[in-house]
């Protein structure tokens, strides 16, 4: 098993991102016949964030919802490192100052570690019939959440229907800790998560695939799976 870590937000507020519509149109899917769910939505604009900070030295930063951008000083170490598993797209970062910056980049999480292990407990509980739209049971064992025969080997790595956490391996963290840029935390295999005892028993609700991942990728993992 390979140990991994999942890589998230800071505990501060403050220094979360504001999501600005008018920079960043979002293209929703609603399912045909039922109001109760989307079969997802995705950004077809670059990622526009304002902070409510002029704190230069925050060199990742994260929009609710909405992922993160990172400086292209950390991407430059990145790809010095030869870590895999991510793709980057254009960004814009506005300070409270009112100044812009266009040094960083939204960070796309590419690697992939297919369905979850059986043995996590998660299970199919409902499969809309008119869209991809499908709801799953709740994690039960936090210690067999990835089936390591689906991962893809990459650095930085996402599992289905958990995409929303973006995984990461032992030498990534290890970088991370080491290199301490601002600003991320590190939870240890989703121990957090377990710890809670509200939220370890809530389930999953995914649309399409695309929906996360690049279309040429999503039709590389998704087509087999159904989750197109």
């Amino acid at each position: 098993m390979v140990k991994y870590s999942n890589l998230t937000y800071p505990h501060s507020e403050r220094l979360m991102a504001d999501f600005n519509l008018a920079f960043g149109a979002v293209e929703s899917s609603d399912c045909p016949i039922t109001k109760d769910h989307r079969d997802g939505h995705r950004r077809t604009d670059p990622l526009y964030l304002e902070v409510r900070h002029n704190r230069r030295e925050e060199l990742i930063i994260w929009a609710w919802g909405l992922g993160f951008a990172i400086h292209q000083q950390i991407l430059d170490e990145f790809k010095s490192e030869g870590f895999t598993g991510y793709r980057t797209m254009p960004a814009t970062v506005r300070f409270r100052d009112g100044s812009v910056s266009n040094e960083y980049y939204e960070f796309l999480v590419t690697g992939w570690a297919g369905m979850v292990s059986q043995d996590s407990g998660v299970h199919l509980v409902k499969s809309c019939p008119a869209c991809c739209w499908k709801e799953y049971s709740a994690i039960t064992n936090y210690q067999k959440v990835i089936d390591w025969n689906n991962w893809t080997g990459e650095d930085f790595f996402i599992a289905w229907p958990i995409p929303g956490y973006r995984f990461v391996t032992a030498r990534v963290a290890q970088w991370l800790l080491a290199r301490k840029p601002k600003s991320f935390r590190l939870e240890e295999e989703l121990a957090d998560r377990a710890r809670d005892s509200i939220i370890s028993k809530l389930g999953f609700g995914c649309g399409r695939l695309t929906n996360y991942l690049p279309e040429d990728l999503a039709n590389r993992y998704g087509k087999s799976l159904g989750l197109l």
